[in-house]
């Protein structure tokens, strides 16, 4: 398994005031920011060798809490890692590509959401 799951790459937090937040943690927790997305709401901030990435949350709180990926993990091969899920019967949304990143999501047995991404490091 460790071939494909490489490590956990980003740990998400909802924010309620996203700039605020990223001020808080940029000041007060001295964690640079790696890059802003202002329209997406989301700042990946170093911690290290796995960012916090805060994630503006909606105005409206919704019904499940867990509405967003807790976390990533990076893999070297996005095909590969999408496949082995379906081979083990995890229900794995489609692979997303925004040039950059690609990434999908899926659930645990809990309904957790968590993440699968790739870029080229």
């Amino acid at each position: 398994m460790r071939d494909i799951f490489k490590r956990i790459d980003t740990v998400f937090l909802q924010v309620r005031d996203f700039d605020q937040a990223i001020d808080w943690y940029s000041t007060v927790l001295g964690l640079p920011v790696r890059w802003k997305d202002d329209q997406g709401g989301y700042a990946a901030l170093e911690a290290g060798k796995t960012p916090l990435t805060l994630v503006r949350a909606p105005s409206k709180k919704p019904d499940d809490e867990s509405s967003h990926m807790l976390f990533n993990f990076y893999v070297s091969d996005i095909e590969k890692a999408h496949k082995h899920l379906h081979q083990h019967e995890v229900m794995a949304g489609p692979i997303q590509d925004d040039g950059t990143v690609k990434w999908f999501e899926f659930e645990d047995l809990d309904g957790n959401k968590l993440g699968v991404c790739h870029f080229e490091e």
